[in-house]
């Protein structure tokens, strides 16, 4: 497919880009990962309002997650309460629009590297055009998770070298200062792209020994590593090596596996699974191909470690890959360079093509259209609770609700989430429903609004206090009334059940 010069232009993409990566930062306000929320936000909501740590997940006891990330989220949030701003929904938004502008930065950053790279202008179209528009980019783009900050950041580290690279650059060591800054930074966000960083550390060790700019590179990543160092201490309260704790909980313990050991291809079913069926499948052959064509390439020097690495342990999760997807359009580009023209302009390529623009334009549509379940579900108890009421939450400590989950990784215990909490409400969790029913009964005699979260559907049928159903859904009436088939919009809310307890009904009010 060819673009006409006077239609459009790289500019014009770069200008519709931004704006339709602001519509995600605006309408796209979930979570691919409960770990975005319960090892981010979270934490930063307890440094903020000075909450209980005890209730946190266990990575949280053993130290092991970074720091550097929930201190981005406090300083918004702090900006925010010092203005008398803070809601957690605007929070998020923040959040989402600083992970979306640097995206948008190292997503041009890498162009400009690369821009020798083309063959044509439509292939820095095309990258344009799949950087920004291709679903999984853009939905990735906003997303405040380590796996999306740690991309970026390797991103603009491949940019860096590449720009260094195509001339002869004055003071390399400023480069390699820079560089170094943006490799410890990655790390310290998600330690596990410390093996592509080995990658492209051993790519200069080989292709481009010059002093100067590795003394720089160390001493940028050093500095990172303090930093990263400073910012686990002021989560934590005290000094500690959390890319040490990771290793030694995760790996040397086996924690890591108590999630599930996943068979060898797992990666090649679900890849696909979770790409849209054709974009993952043909983001696997461009992989395989850039790699096999590119072996000197320092991209490929990063990626073979990373995606060995990632194979070998047993518990393997789509997202763990994450930090290298923001190269997918280079990758695509690359691989279709070593693909016949007569091929890339065939009937069945076209066809290819108009498919995966359909589904394209499809999924897009459901992101920006249909609320993430949980957020609904935030966003329901807000309109239910007012803000400065007093107002209560009850659930049996091993239901899964939208505000806790039971853990057994370390030891039994419930783990509870208070960031998107209505404000004044009390959060209460039981071993038996017999305890739950004698409180419910106490907040009925203080008049206090009481809710009742649980993965019964017929709890309101052998509860001893009178209980109230609150039918909900995440998805716009539009597609309940017309396209629920076989009840299948039900299918995410069918255990997390919503109960108010109907005071009416004791003839208190």
């Amino acid at each position: 497919m060819h673009f006409h010069s006077r239609t459009i232009t790289s500019c014009t993409l770069i200008y519709l880009g931004c704006l339709f990566t602001l519509l995600y930062v605006i309408f796209s306000d979930g979570f691919y990962h409960p770990d975005e929320y319960f090892q981010i936000l979270e934490y930063a909501h307890m440094k903020l309002f000075g909450t209980s740590s005890e209730e946190l997940p266990w990575e949280y006891q053993t130290m092991m997650r970074p720091g550097f990330q929930p201190l981005i989220a406090y300083g918004f949030g702090k900006l925010l309460t010092s203005i008398h701003f803070y809601d957690p929904f605007i929070l998020q938004t923040f959040l989402r629009f600083f992970s979306g502008t640097l995206s948008v930065i190292a997503l041009l950053l890498f162009c400009r590297a690369i821009r020798p790279f083309f063959r044509t202008e439509n292939e820095e179209k095309w990258y344009l055009i799949l950087g920004f528009f291709v679903w999984f980019m853009a939905y990735f783009h906003v997303r405040f998770s380590s796996e999306t900050l740690s991309g970026n950041l390797l991103l603009l580290l491949v940019s860096m070298l590449l720009l260094y690279r195509q001339k002869e650059r004055r003071h390399p060591f400023l480069w390699g200062l820079w560089m170094g800054l943006l490799a410890g930074t990655a790390f310290i966000v998600r330690f596990q792209v410390g093996f592509a960083l080995l990658g492209f550390g051993v790519w200069l060790l080989v292709y481009l020994r010059k002093g100067s700019l590795l003394t720089g590179l160390g001493l940028g990543v050093a500095t990172m590593l303090g930093i990263g160092t400073a910012a686990d201490r002021w989560l934590y309260g005290t000094w500690t090596c959390t890319p040490l704790n990771y290793l030694h909980e995760n790996i040397l313990q086996g924690h890591i596996d108590s999630f599930g050991i996943d068979p060898w291809w797992y990666y090649l079913a679900y890849i696909p699974l979770e790409g849209g069926i054709l974009f993952g499948v043909l983001l696997l052959a461009a992989v395989v191909v850039f790699i096999w064509k590119n072996l000197r390439h320092p991209l490929t020097w990063m990626l073979i470690p990373f995606l060995i690495a990632h194979q070998a342990i047993g518990h393997k999760e789509v997202r763990f890959l994450f930090p290298i997807l923001a190269f997918a359009p280079y990758i695509l580009i690359a691989a279709s360079q070593h693909i016949p023209t007569r091929l890339l302009r065939s009937k069945g390529a076209r066809i290819v093509g108009w498919v995966a623009a359909s589904l394209n334009v499809l999924i897009i549509v459901f992101n920006l259209t249909i609320r993430n379940t949980d957020i609904a579900f935030y966003h329901q108890m807000r309109e239910l609770c007012p803000s400065g009421k007093p107002k209560a939450i009850l659930n049996l400590k091993k239901d899964k609700t939208f505000y806790s989950y039971y853990e057994t990784t370390l030891f039994p215990r419930a783990v509870s989430g208070y960031y998107f909490l209505p404000a004044g409400t009390q959060r209460h969790l039981f071993d038996t429903l017999s305890d739950m029913e004698r409180s419910a009964q106490t907040f009925i005699e203080q008049q206090i609004p009481v809710f009742i979260l649980s993965e019964d559907p017929q709890l309101d049928k052998h509860f001893s206090v009178p209980l109230k159903k609150i039918d909900w859904n995440p998805y716009p009436q539009w597609i309940v009334r017309y396209f629920n088939f076989n009840d299948w919009v039900g299918l995410s809310v069918r255990r997390k059940n919503l109960y108010r307890v109907d005071i009416t009904r004791e003839g208190t009010l």
